[in-house]
């Protein structure tokens, strides 16, 4: 009786030249029209603007964030000790 090889789970990895949708460790494509949408965003001046449409609006939902935000940090392996969960102006995720 012969013994069947196991296929190797993992391929041989192919010239990125020819594979523009590489996957891994990131779609180096999708990252740059990201980065590049992020920081025409952030030059765009409408960040206050998104900023103030995506507050809480009454204090229902307000607490619904904050308690999505706390399962979130429950399912969290470590802790991010320079973040405030809730700071004196109300706001979240307020870097110290």
């Amino acid at each position: 009786m012969t013994k069947a090889k196991n296929p190797s789970p993992r391929k041989a990895a192919k010239d990125t030249a020819d594979t523009p949708d590489i996957q891994g460790e990131g779609n180096y494509d999708a990252t740059r029209r990201y980065d590049k949408a992020a920081g025409d965003f952030a030059k765009s001046g409408k960040v206050d603007d998104a900023a103030r449409a995506a507050q809480p609006r009454d204090a229902k939902e307000a607490e619904e964030l904050r308690r999505a935000e706390q399962a979130g940090r429950s399912h969290s392996k470590g802790e991010d000790d320079d973040m405030d969960i809730d700071d004196d102006e109300g706001d979240t995720l307020t870097r110290r």
